[in-house]
Parts: structure tokens; sequence; C-alpha cells
């Protein structure tokens, strides 16, 4: 999450001056703005340089219908009437990165695919360098998007995990994707075979990029997929599911000052068995999923109650 941080009165209106460069600024050889968002459903989209085709909109419109019906499903929580997720994609990564960098101060990399920014209430992303790579992409954001919509304060895991896990949905699943997920299974089992995945007291309570970074010696990547475990293994049991979502929506970790920590505490406090015994379990759960032993789960049912718009 993008955080603001106090600055002297002079130098407050200087955001508004870096965009209005943004807007004008011919070096980016476009205007950006807000009135370059359309279309129609949940979506919205500013597209630059990029072909967006009316299959890719419907797609990902579907799949933000199919992400937000999930989450009222899991959390007990719907969206606010009028509610869109804005996109705006870019066709050429150097653009992405201009724009990042005017507007955001952010530096990005081809390895960053896209971000969400809770502030401005958008998701920036460009076309990718493995085409079939963007789709995935706008519903991993999306659901960022959907879970700043519902929520407060969330653990940092979290964050990543659900989004990693409700961004890559069965029906959306291609050949590729289906190998880059079980890759990740294979991946995590080989941490825990060689005794390499943090214990879940550490890794719980992280609560940054940072953290994941000191945690996987740079490889931030695995900080994802322990995330997207996680969540999974959460979901491959609805008592499980409900113990999960019971925390989340929670007095207690929506009003934390640390949601990441309190999670952590509840489980230990909660779980049979505190942390250890849920430790146990997940890595029993990853090495079935690595071996693809692990029973498939019932397609997720759409809310009886179609949520707000």
């Amino acid at each position: 999450m993008l955080k603001q941080s106090a600055t002297p009165f002079a130098f407050r209106f200087l955001p508004f001056v870096l965009l209005l460069l943004v807007m004008v600024s011919p070096v980016f050889g476009a205007t950006y703005s807000d009135a370059d968002f359309v279309g129609r459903g949940y979506g919205r989209f500013a597209a630059y340089n990029y072909e967006l085709k009316p299959e890719m909109e419907n797609l990902v419109n579907y799949g933000l219908d199919r992400l937000i019906k999930e989450h009222t499903r899991v959390f007990g929580r719907g969206v606010r009437q009028g509610f869109t997720v804005r996109y705006r994609i870019f066709g050429q990564f150097d653009d992405y990165a201009a724009y990042s960098l005017a507007r955001y101060k952010k530096e990005v990399t081809k390895n960053l695919l896209g971000y969400y920014s809770p502030r401005t209430r958008e998701i920036v992303t460009w076309r990718q360098q493995q085409t079939w790579l963007l789709v995935p992409t706008l519903l991993h954001e999306g659901t960022h998007a959907i879970m700043d919509e519902m929520f407060g304060a969330m653990p940092f895991w979290m964050v990543e995990g659900s989004a990693d896990w409700f961004g890559e949905p069965a029906w959306a699943e291609g050949t590729t994707l289906k190998k880059d997920k079980q890759a990740r299974w294979v991946r995590l089992n080989k941490m825990r075979e060689e005794g390499k995945l943090p214990t879940l007291a550490k890794y719980l309570p992280s609560s940054d990029y940072d953290a994941w970074a000191k945690m996987f010696d740079g490889n931030v990547s695995q900080g994802y997929d322990l995330g997207f475990s996680l969540f999974d293994f959460f979901m491959s049991n609805p008592q499980a599911t409900k113990f999960m979502a019971g925390i989340v929506t929670g007095r207690n970790t929506e009003q934390s000052d640390d949601p990441s920590l309190t999670f952590a505490k509840y489980i230990h406090a909660q779980w049979p068995g505190g942390l250890p015994m849920f430790e146990k379990g997940w890595h029993s759960w990853i090495k079935l999923k690595a071996e693809a032993k692990a029973l498939p789960i019932a397609p997720v049912t759409p809310a009886k109650t179609a949520p707000k718009r």
C-alpha cells in the first residue's frame, strides 16, 4: 500500500504540479486524465498505445463480477453502489515506467507487472512481455481494489496471497497458467524439504515488502508464494475458510495498528494446537499440492444475494 507522509506547507502543492506535468508533458506523447477511463460493467479502462479488444474487456468484467461475488461469499461483504475498478494500461513499458515515476515517484521494473494505488484508486500496468500475464495481472490488481473497498486494515500476507488466489480462478486458467501455478507448489515443496520455509511465527507478522526481501534474500516473489499457499490452505476447508474470514472481519483486526501481528496471535490462541499445529497442516498441504494429490475443491458458488453496485 502506498503511504502518504507529512510534508512542509511549501511542498504540499508539489504533487499537483507534478501531476499537471504528467498530464501535459510532451515527453509522454499523450495526455493522461481521469476522463480517459471508459467502459461498462465494473471495469473502466484507459489504454495508451494498446488495443483493448472487446473480448478482453468482457473477460475482465466477467472476472471482476465473479471476484466480487466470491469475496462476498467468503467474507460476507459487498461493494457500494457504483463501485468500479479503474485500469490504466500502457502498450509500452517505457510509458508505464515514466508515468509511474512522474505520478507516484515509483520506479518500476519489468518484474513489477502492475500495481494498485489506494490513494487514486487506479491500477497501472502495461501490455507485458509475456502477453498471457496481462489478464491474471488485471484480476490480481482488481482484487486489491475490491479488498480496499470492502475492508480496513488487513494482514499483509493476505493482501497479496488472496489477490494471487482470487486472481487466478479456475475458469481463467489456460495451459500456461496451470503450469505456472503447479510450478509454484513445486517450488514451495522444495523449500519445505530443504527446511527453507520460514516459520509462520516469523512470516505471518511481516508487514511490508522490505521484510520479505530480508526474509527471502531479496527474492520477494517467495513471499507471494507463501501468501498464496496459506490462503489456499484456508480455502481448502469450509470451517477453515470461516475461521479465516472471522479474523479478517473482526473488529480487533480491522482496528489494529498491526493487523498482521493480530492475525498471527489469534491463530496461535484459537487454532487447535496453536501456530505449530497450523504450520504442520500447512506443510502437509504444500506436499499434497506439489504431488498433485490434493482432492479437488468444489467450485465456488455465487452469493445468494448479488452485491450492490
